[in-house]
């Protein structure tokens, strides 16, 4: 289960605020963190570590195979719709 203090890192990390953002807003999104970092207009490694905090705290999903890693957003309803709450808060700031 998400915590709480998870949405104050999120809000305070612009990186991180910028990955959450791109997944709520495609959520069927499956992609490398090379285009990830493109979309979002940020360093590649700075990405990548981003990414995988959001892995570990299940944001995000990573698929690795051989020959790529691809990452997607959690298809966990309850998560999402606390996230989709979030977002929503912080429009309304």
């Amino acid at each position: 289960m998400i915590k709480r203090n998870i949405f104050v890192k999120i809000k305070n990390d612009p990186v991180l605020l910028k990955i959450v953002k791109f997944f709520h807003e495609n959520p069927s999104c499956i992609d490398s963190a090379e285009n990830i970092s493109k979309w979002i207009g940020e360093e590649l490694k700075t990405v990548r570590k981003k990414l995988d905090y959001l892995v570990k705290k299940k944001v995000i999903n990573k698929d690795k195979t051989y020959l790529a890693e691809a990452y997607s957003y959690t298809q966990d309803k309850e998560l999402m719709e606390k996230i989709a709450r979030f977002m929503e808060g912080l429009q309304n700031e």
